[in-house]
């Protein structure tokens, strides 16, 4: 009787153990819900994601963060790019990858604001070894006053109300911003709108050279400095940032 006995608690123990043991490792193994975001705003013709998904002969080299859950090339990845003249690179990006199972989602022709609507979008016609990098929506840029560019109306994106509508807390967005001068001010604009909320990495690469002389830049530099500071002290990191390219 107390061998019956013995062998059914032994039993009762081992079941347990096992269900125990099962329920740790469906934990640390489970499918994560949340996805891995990769933003590109300033695409150029997809030359950032060459880097991105770690491609050999990529035009520059940058480690870019990703989730211990997911791969480079498990991203959903977004390219945002003004410049009209990048829009077949984009369109053959897109293809490419959609080919490869990747998932690459472009805007063409949209610039990146603080608002939805239309904003004038001055062209670098100049700069042909460098991709035309001046194009901007300032019109004081070197390279717009140099191409006598007269500017042309784009379709705009709050960039900030767009994360907030497509990314959850529970993801892992990444953010590279390269936007000709236009970081002062939709960097603002996203602590506005507390962007800290989904947002975990933002890179960007500043150009506050051509609009030094600009009226009132003092404040606008100080303006985005303190809303650096902010969006670093809510958790988004902003490590530095310069692609060279």
């Amino acid at each position: 009787m107390n061998i019956t006995r013995n062998v059914v608690v032994s039993g009762v123990f081992f079941s347990v153990a096992v269900i125990l043991l099962l329920s740790t490792f469906y934990t640390q193994h489970k499918p994560h819900k949340g996805r891995f975001i990769f933003v590109d705003l300033g695409a150029n013709r997809a030359d950032s994601l060459e880097t991105f998904l770690k491609h050999k002969g990529a035009k520059f080299d940058f480690d870019f963060p990703r989730p211990s859950w997911a791969t480079h090339d498990q991203a959903e990845i977004y390219l945002f790019e003004a410049n009209p003249v990048f829009n077949p690179a984009l369109v053959e990006a897109k293809q490419k990858y959609d080919e490869l199972g990747i998932n690459v989602n472009i805007y063409p022709s949209t610039v990146v604001d603080v608002k939805d609507g239309t904003r004038t979008f001055y062209l670098d016609n100049v700069n042909t070894e460098h991709d035309y990098w001046g194009s901007s929506t300032h019109a004081t840029h070197p390279d717009a006053v140099k191409s006598h560019s007269n500017g042309t109306e784009i379709v705009a994106i709050g960039i900030s109300r767009w994360l907030l509508m497509n990314t959850l807390p529970r993801d892992f967005v990444v953010v590279k911003m390269d936007i000709e001068g236009s970081e002062f001010e939709v960097i603002p604009k996203m602590v506005e709108m507390s962007i800290w909320t989904v947002l975990d990495y933002l890179f960007v690469e500043w150009h506050g050279g051509f609009i030094q002389n600009d009226e009132g830049f003092p404040q606008t530099e100080a303006r985005v400095k303190k809303a650096q500071e902010v969006l670093i002290s809510k958790g988004v990191q902003m490590p530095s940032y310069d692609s060279g390219a």
